[in-house]
């Protein structure tokens, strides 16, 4: 947390945690494997959560449910992110942080890109749902961006998992809102 991964060398690793460089490579290959088993529990426990949802997601999709959406089960995700990331937060911080160099370093884009492949299907079926053309891909993308930039921006400003929920309840209010004036039909306000 210190220096980041760039900044840390194995040798003062080592010293440390009062280990030789030979006991180190014993059970990791190098600085990156190390790096990838220091934040890899937490980073797979927020992979398990988002996969859950979206498979939630999904299956209200196929099932025909794509105008009838339980909103209940998106801040119920969020709070699960919450609450996972708030059990690790040090660990979150520092891939959000401090990874440059490690091949965690790029770990937010690929979140990104794993809410837009899913955002980008539930968008064709809301949309087809609502007989609305579907919205422009580049809106999608900057939409899952935003979803991550929440979470992201949540666990650089706020330091306790209570303040980040009542945060994260707000934003879910404002991104479903977002979402729904997209994908349903425009109701111009007189």
């Amino acid at each position: 947390m210190d220096k980041g991964f760039m900044g840390a060398s194995l040798r003062n690793i080592c010293q440390k945690a009062g280990v030789t460089t030979g006991a180190l490579y014993f059970f990791f290959k190098d600085k990156d494997d190390l790096f990838c088993n220091v934040v890899g529990h937490m980073m797979d426990r927020l992979n398990a959560v988002l996969t859950e949802h979206f498979s939630v997601e999904v299956d209200e999709m196929n099932n025909g449910m794509a105008s009838d959406h339980n909103e209940d089960s998106d801040f119920e995700s969020a709070r699960n992110i919450v609450h996972e990331i708030y059990m690790h937060r040090e660990e979150v911080l520092l891939v959000l942080t401090k990874s440059q160099g490690s091949s965690m370093e790029s770990m937010p884009d690929n979140i990104v890109d794993q809410m837009d492949a899913h955002n980008a299907f539930i968008c064709e079926a809301m949309c087809r749902a609502y007989g609305t053309p579907m919205v422009d891909r580049n809106v999608v993308h900057w939409m899952s961006h935003s979803q991550i930039d929440m979470f992201i921006f949540m666990v650089t400003h706020i330091d306790n998992e209570k303040d980040a929920l009542k945060f994260v309840e707000t934003g879910m209010k404002y991104l479903i809102s977002g979402w729904y004036g997209l994908v349903k039909p425009w109701q111009d306000p007189e």
